[in-house]
């Protein structure tokens, strides 16, 4: 591409799989990431048992924080979705 239209370097498309816990050390820790969903799904709940919460992630729901820092997971789902993850990776100037 001659030019990138965002902010962020890194995508990654995540399609009906349950993401365990965990904290991406490759990311920039003073950026937030952003995940997004769609799909047609039920029960779809987002943890961040470092900070001892539990999310929501509703149908075109949007969740912002560091991956990084922030120990985090997504619980598996009812249904079809597709969840898209934008954020800075360290290593990609």
């Amino acid at each position: 591409l001659q030019y990138w239209a965002t902010v962020f370097n890194s995508l990654t498309v995540i399609c009906n799989r349950e993401t365990p816990n965990h904290r991406d050390h490759s990311l920039i820790p003073e950026c937030f990431d952003i995940l997004t969903s769609v799909g047609n799904y039920l029960n779809a709940w987002m943890s961040m048992p470092s900070l001892q919460l539990e999310f929501r992630y509703d149908l075109w729901g949007m969740i912002a924080f560091s991956g990084r820092i922030v120990r985090h997971g997504v619980h598996a789902v009812e249904g079809d979705w597709i969840a898209w993850a934008w954020y800075m990776k360290d290593a990609v100037h």
